[in-house]
């Protein structure tokens, strides 16, 4: 939660910077944001941010991004209802926040660079750290991510996509490249 003062050309400027140490708490909230927060405080927080629809440019502008951008997507079938999702993206993907609809924060994604972690995991980490903290890890073959299994329940408002989106019986030596702390619910 820090401001970073800076100047380009002659107009002075600041940029949010998220708490990038911050530990990732499931389906409560990471980098120093809360799942069910409302899209206008944390804008407030954030700042003015240029806006992009999702196109083949976006991921060179990700790239380059040395602050926040917003991104507007439709999710949905092609030709059938959609439901337009609004992200704020810091840095190279490093956090990214999604808001559909209701305008309620519900998913938080945290990539390479992010310094936090859960049980000790974080992005750059090897997937199987998750079994050495004590958890079953699944595959969710309809969405290509991770869960956490602990006593045979899923732990709800995390999930882990890795650099393969395959199983481990497939593919052993996955690598996290992102962590997503959300809740479905308010989509």
């Amino acid at each position: 939660m820090k401001l970073v003062g800076g100047s380009l050309g002659c107009k002075a400027m600041s940029i949010y910077v998220p708490d990038l140490i911050a530990e990732l708490v499931p389906a409560k909230g990471a980098a120093g944001f809360e799942i069910g927060d409302d899209f206008d405080s944390i804008l407030k927080r954030v700042g003015s941010v240029g806006w992009h629809n999702k196109d083949s440019e976006l991921d060179g502008k990700i790239y380059s991004n040395a602050g926040w951008i917003g991104v507007k997507s439709r999710s949905g079938f092609p030709g059938g209802p959609y439901t337009l999702v609004q992200s704020l993206i810091y840095l190279d993907d490093v956090v990214c926040l999604e808001f559909e609809e209701n305008f309620k924060l519900y998913r938080i994604d945290v990539g390479r660079g992010y310094r936090g972690g859960f049980f000790g995991v974080r992005p750059g980490d090897e997937l199987r750290a998750l079994e050495r903290a004590g958890f079953d890890v699944f595959f969710n073959d309809m969405d290509d991510d991770f869960l956490l299994i602990k006593e045979g329940k899923v732990l709800e408002g995390i999930s882990f996509l890795t650099n393969y989106r395959a199983s481990l019986n497939n593919a052993p030596d996955q690598i996290v490249e992102y962590i997503s702390i959300h809740d479905w619910s308010l989509r």
